[in-house]
C-alpha cells in the first residue's frame, strides 16, 4: 500500500514535483488521447476455458484487442501523448481473477500484472473489487505500478482516502489531474467484514473537495473525473449513478469518465460556460472509450480546449499475439482448474425455469441454505439468467454457471410480516401488474423486434423455501402472498420471528428487498443477523466433495395461482423470452 499518497498528499505533490522538475510547458498547441476501460469483469483473454454452447472457445471481445489497439495509439500517437485508465470492476466476473483471487493466492495476482504490461496510467476501484475482500484488494494495490484510485473511500481511524485520492499525469509538461471515486453505494450490497476500516462519502461532495484540492495544490491543466459509476439524471445527484449529474453541475471538470451500469455513452453538458465531455465504454472489453483533447497554452494558460468524444468496438480486432504468449502460462493454469472434475450432477438443471415456479435450479440452493444455516426459511433468486447444466461430470466452470456471484451466506432474523412483506416487494417486481390485460405472467416490456426483457434484474426476484405459499398473479401489490404454513406443516404467525438463510448482498440491502419490502431501516440490517457463513460457492463445493454427486430435488412449496392462467401466461412469456 503506497502509505505517502493517502497520509501525506502535500508532501508527495513537492516530492512530485521535485522529482519531476519545474518544467512548464511551452507556449504551442497540444493534443492528448485519453483511452479508458472500464467493467472489464476478468475478461482478460480471447479464449474461454471451456467451450460454448456452440462449441466454440473464442470470446469475441477482451483485454488482448484492447492491448493491440493501445499499442497503435502509443505508435501511432506517441506515447506522451496517450493516457490509460481503468475505471473499475476488473476483479471479478470470471475464471482468471476468481482463480488468482482466492485459488492461487501464493502467486503474483495476473490482473496488475495485467494493467503494468499495459502501463495504465492509473485505475479506479469499483464495488465488485471491494467485493473480493482486503485479503486480495490489498494484495492488488500493492503489486501496481500505478495508482489505485478511490478518494471517496475513506479510513475510519484517520479519516483520509484508504486507497490514493487522485494521480498528476506530467505529459509534455501539461499536468492532468485524474481523480478517481468508487461507488459509494457499497454498504447497500457488501457485508462489512469486506470493507472493514473504511466508510464511503458520496461522489458529488467528495469530488467538489477534491477538485477545488488539486487546482490549490496541483494547478493542473485538465481535470478528469474517472468514477465507478452510472450516467444516472443530469439533475439528479444519485448516490449510485451521478455521472450525468457531475458533468452537467460539478464545477471545474473537464472530462468524465463513467462506468458502472455498463453503457455506452458519449455525451457533452454544459457546465456554466464550458463544455464537459462524459464517455462510458458499456463492459467486458466490448469498447474502448477514448477521448481526444485539443488546446493552446500560452503564458501557462490553457485556450480554445477542445474536446471530442469516441467509442472504439472491439469486436473484430485481433488479439496481441505478444501479451498472449506473455500470459500464456497464467492462461493455462486458469484452464486447467476450469476444466477440473468436482464431482457430477444427478440431473439436468435450468434456470430458465426459475421465472415461472418451483425449479431445480433455485430448489436446490434453497436447500444448499438450509442445511448449511439450519434456518428456518431460505431465499433465493436465479443468480444466472439463462443456463443449461446437464447431468454428468461437474467441473468448476459449472459451479461458476451455477452460481455467479461471490456471496457469504448469511442468516438473518426476521418476523412473519417481514418475510410476507419481503416477498410482496420481490413478485411486485416478477409479476405483471395486469397479467390479463397484458397477456403476460412476467412483468416484461417489448423488445421493439427483438425479444421481450424484464424490467426488473432477475436477481431480484426472490423465492423462499421452509414455508408453504401462493402467489395469485390477478391481486394488486402488497397482496398476492398467502403464507399457507411452515414447510413442515406447522403454523406459520405473521408475529413469530423465524431465521432466514440470504445472501451477504441481501443482508446488507441489495435490491432494497429488506429495506424497501420488509421494511427494516437500513442501519438496523447488521444487527439482524445471527450467524453468517462461508461463500455460498464455496459451501457448494464442499458439498460436491463430501457426497460426490450434487442432486438437485424440486421443493414443490410455492406456485402461482390460479394455475390455468398462470400456466398459460407462463408457456407463451417462456416462448417470447427465450424463443421457444
Amino acid at each position: 500500500m503506497k502509505l505517502f499518497y493517502k497520509y501525506f498528499l502535500i508532501i508527495s505533490s513537492l516530492l512530485f514535483i521535485i522529482s519531476c522538475g519545474n518544467q512548464k510547458p511551452a507556449d504551442g498547441s497540444y493534443t492528448f488521447h485519453v483511452y479508458s476501460t472500464n467493467d472489464i469483469h476478468g475478461r482478460y483473454f480471447d479464449s474461454l476455458y471451456v467451450a460454448g454452447n456452440n462449441g466454440e472457445l473464442v470470446n469475441q471481445y477482451s483485454l488482448a484487442s484492447i492491448v493491440t489497439l493501445i499499442k497503435e495509439a502509443r505508435e501511432n500517437e506517441g506515447s506522451d501523448n496517450v493516457v490509460l485508465l481503468d475505471i473499475g470492476d476488473h476483479l471479478q466476473g470470471d475464471n482468471a481473477p476468481f482463480y488468482y483471487n482466492f485459488i492461487d493466492t501464493i502467486s503474483p495476482h495476473i490482473y496488475p500484472k495485467i494493467a503494468n504490461y499495459l502501463k495504465y496510467d492509473a485505475v479506479v476501484v469499483g464495488n465488485h473489487d471491494i467485493e473480493t475482500g482486503h485479503s486480495v484488494y490489498d494484495r492488488v494495490d500493492a503489486q501496481f505500478d500505478m495508482p489505485y484510485l478511490a478518494a471517496n473511500a475513506i479510513r475510519d481511524d484517520t479519516d483520509t482516502p484508504y486507497f490514493e485520492p487522485y494521480t498528476i499525469l506530467k505529459k509534455q509538461g501539461v499536468k492532468i489531474a485524474v481523480i478517481g471515486l468508487t461507488n459509494p453505494n457499497v454498504p447497500s450490497w457488501l457485508s462489512p467484514t469486506l470493507w472493514s476500516g473504511m466508510h464511503f462519502q458520496d461522489i458529488v461532495s467528495s469530488l467538489e473537495h477534491w477538485v477545488a484540492y488539486v487546482k490549490e495544490k496541483e494547478n493542473p491543466h485538465i481535470i478528469i473525473a474517472a468514477m465507478h459509476s452510472g450516467l444516472g439524471d443530469e439533475d439528479k445527484n444519485d448516490l449510485e449513478n451521478p455521472s450525468r449529474y457531475v458533468a452537467k453541475h460539478v464545477k471545474g471538470i473537464d472530462l468524465v469518465l463513467a462506468s458502472h451500469d455498463h453503457r455506452v455513452a458519449v455525451e457533452k453538458y454544459m457546465n456554466g460556460d464550458k463544455e464537459v465531455l462524459l464517455l462510458e465504454g458499456g463492459s467486458r472489453a466490448s469498447n474502448l472509450s477514448k477521448a481526444d483533447i485539443s488546446f493552446d497554452i500560452k503564458d501557462g494558460a490553457i485556450n480554445n480546449l477542445v474536446m471530442e468524444g469516441h467509442t472504439i468496438k472491439i469486436a473484430g480486432v485481433a488479439p496481441d499475439k505478444e501479451y498472449m504468449d506473455y500470459f500464456r502460462d497464467a492462461f493455462l493454469d486458469v484452464r486447467e482448474f476450469t476444466n477440473r472434475k468436482v464431482g457430477e450432477l444427478h440431473d439436468d438443471i435450468d434456470s430458465r425455469d426459475a421465472y415461472f415456479g418451483p425449479s431445480l435450479y433455485v430448489d436446490m440452493i434453497h436447500t444448499l441454505q438450509l442445511k448449511a444455516s439450519g434456518a428456518d426459511i431460505s431465499f433465493v433468486a436465479p443468480l444466472s439468467f439463462n443456463k443449461q447444466i446437464n447431468k454428468g461430470d461437474l467441473n468448476y466452470q459449472n459451479l461458476l454457471d451455477i452460481y455467479p456471484f461471490e456471496n457469504q451466506l448469511n442468516m438473518i432474523e426476521l418476523t412473519g410480516q417481514e418475510v410476507k412483506d419481503y416477498l410482496e416487494y420481490s413478485y411486485s417486481m416478477w409479476v405483471n401488474p395486469n397479467p390479463k390485460q397484458s397477456g403476460h405472467l412476467l412483468n416484461i416490456s417489448d423488445g421493439s423486434g427483438e425479444r421481450f426483457r424484464l424490467k426488473s434484474p432477475h436477481y431480484n426476484f426472490d423465492s423462499a423455501a421452509g414455508i408453504i405459499y401462493e402467489v395469485d398473479i390477478t391481486k394488486p401489490d402488497k397482496e398476492r402472498v398467502n403464507i399457507i404454513s411452515m414447510a413442515n406443516g406447522d403454523a406459520f404467525n405473521l408475529d413469530n420471528k423465524y431465521t432466514v438463510a440470504i445472501t451477504s448482498y441481501r443482508a446488507s440491502g441489495g435490491g432494497d428487498l429488506l429495506t424497501l419490502g420488509a421494511g427494516i431501516p437500513h442501519d438496523e440490517l447488521q444487527s439482524r443477523i445471527v450467524e453468517r457463513f462461508a461463500d455460498i460457492r464455496e459451501i457448494l463445493y464442499n458439498q460436491i466433495q463430501e457426497e460426490g454427486v450434487l442432486t438437485a430435488t424440486k421443493l414443490n412449496q410455492w406456485k402461482f395461482v390460479p394455475e390455468g392462467l398462470a400456466n398459460s401466461l407462463g408457456e407463451k412469456d417462456y416462448k417470447e423470452m427465450f424463443g421457444r
